[in-house]
């Protein structure tokens, strides 16, 4: 059961990460390599928050800022607003007059430079070593044991990622979802009824880096450390992935296809060896069966498991039936 608690949770964080990269990638149209960054962000910010002032040793050299011992709750929402931030200033330089694939090019960039940055400068996050040292949350006020407590935290991420899908799905028929929509189709079209399209795609990025670094923070509290080897731009490629696997803007299909790709394949492929003479083969075959399930679905149906659904504004056609006038069974006939 402690494997199967371990790979729930997991996969609910990183559902929780699908999400947000369908709000810039599906909802808007944007590809972000930098999605990860804000995830880093996210995690570190939760960390620094969580963790008291850092007392580096010959023995314990890991330096940090702030580090400022608050409880887990205004820590994961003060890590949460750390990447709805820097997703805001980068957004602001990327998306004023860059589209499609030069977004794609700048956001790489940002990631990159983040990455450099908080690797070389340990006075930040701890270099290359990272930060360590957090306590299980929450645990201190219910003094589980072990097994109780990855319980609790696999219930909590499960509860979180509803949240998350319950907030989203009602942003996504709101009037910002449709218009966010209405630039991904043709944003010279929705310029012309008016529509802000910098705003609308700025504020788009904004929420998806917000609730990246929610999932960032959530996972740097169960891993209980965060460094740089735990994030990369190729993990960005693994979260669009599940998104088009399971559909593109459906966030139903997304959670489907972020536990295809992301959960299901890569534990089925660790039984490999066990079959097989060969020990390293489990990690080659997930990027195989993987990459062959892409093509598939490209092929066969691109919309993904759970194609986009149109909303349909209810309110919007009452009104047009109530201000049209009533034809009578004659006027009918007449044409």
């Amino acid at each position: 059961m402690a494997y199967f608690v371990t790979v729930g949770t997991i996969g609910a964080i990183t559902a929780i990460l699908c999400l947000g990269v369908n709000i810039s990638w599906g909802w808007a149209g944007q590809i972000d390599l930098a999605y990860y960054a804000y995830v880093a962000i996210g995690a570190y910010g939760a960390m620094v928050l969580e963790l008291p002032k850092a007392h580096p040793t010959a023995t314990t050299p890991s330096s940090y800022v702030l580090g400022l011992h608050w409880p887990f709750l205004p820590s994961l929402v003060g890590a949460t607003a750390f990447g709805g931030a820097a997703a805001l200033i980068v957004g602001a330089i990327a998306l004023r007059r860059l589209r499609g694939d030069y977004i794609a090019i700048i956001t790489a960039c940002a990631a990159l430079m983040l990455t450099s940055v908080l690797s070389q400068d340990d006075r930040l996050v701890g270099g290359y070593i990272g930060i360590y040292g957090l306590t299980q949350p929450l645990n201190s006020v219910l003094k589980l044991g072990p097994t109780g407590y990855s319980y609790f935290y696999l219930g909590l991420c499960l509860v979180a990622l509803l949240l998350v899908y319950l907030v989203l799905e009602r942003i996504y028929r709101s009037p910002f979802g449709r218009s966010l929509r209405a630039v991904r189709e043709n944003d010279l079209a929705a310029a012309a009824f008016g529509r802000n399209l910098y705003s609308l795609r700025l504020r788009a990025y904004a929420l998806g880096g917000a609730v990246g670094a929610f999932g960032g923070a959530l996972f740097a509290n169960y891993l209980l450390a965060w460094s740089p080897t735990a994030w990369n731009i190729l993990e960005v490629v693994l979260l669009m992935s599940g998104v088009m696997v399971g559909g593109r803007a459906n966030s139903r299909g997304v959670i489907i296809g972020s536990v295809i790709v992301l959960s299901i394949i890569p534990e089925v492929t660790r039984l490999f060896p066990l079959l097989t003479s060969n020990s390293t083969i489990g990690p080659s075959a997930a990027v195989i069966i993987g990459a062959s399930g892409i093509i598939v679905m490209l092929r066969f149906r691109p919309g993904g498991i759970l194609k986009e659904r149109k909303v349909v504004d209810h309110s919007q056609t009452a009104s047009l039936n109530a201000t049209s006038p009533t034809l009578t069974v004659a006027e009918r006939s007449n044409g």
